[in-house]
């Protein structure tokens, strides 16, 4: 597996409800999206920036979906974003009590 973060400026002057407003327009991207397993949004209205947090089955999805959401992403706030993907052998998760590894 592979987590994506994907860091992005948030638009001077964007309040918390105007932020969640758009996020949830964004909602059927991700919703039953093929081989993503999980998606974090996080905001730090304090310092201006915003994450992506992506759990993908695969790092050829994940780059997939950054090619095209790159440009999505610049549009909604006015600056590319940073990714970072990482290696992720292992996910705990104690809301299901599942634990996700590697085959």
């Amino acid at each position: 597996m592979i987590t994506a973060l994907s860091r992005f400026q948030l638009r001077p002057g964007l309040t918390r409800e105007q932020a969640i407003a758009e996020i949830h327009e964004t909602i059927p991207v991700y919703k039953g999206r093929a081989h993503l397993v999980r998606k974090y949004i996080t905001l730090n209205f304090e310092e201006g920036y915003g994450i992506g947090i992506y759990l993908w089955n695969d790092r050829a999805a994940a780059e997939q979906f950054f090619a095209f959401a790159r440009a999505k992403i610049r549009e909604q706030t006015g600056s590319d974003p940073e990714i970072t993907f990482l290696d992720t052998p292992v996910v705990v998760d104690n809301l299901t009590g599942e634990v996700i590894t590697e085959a």
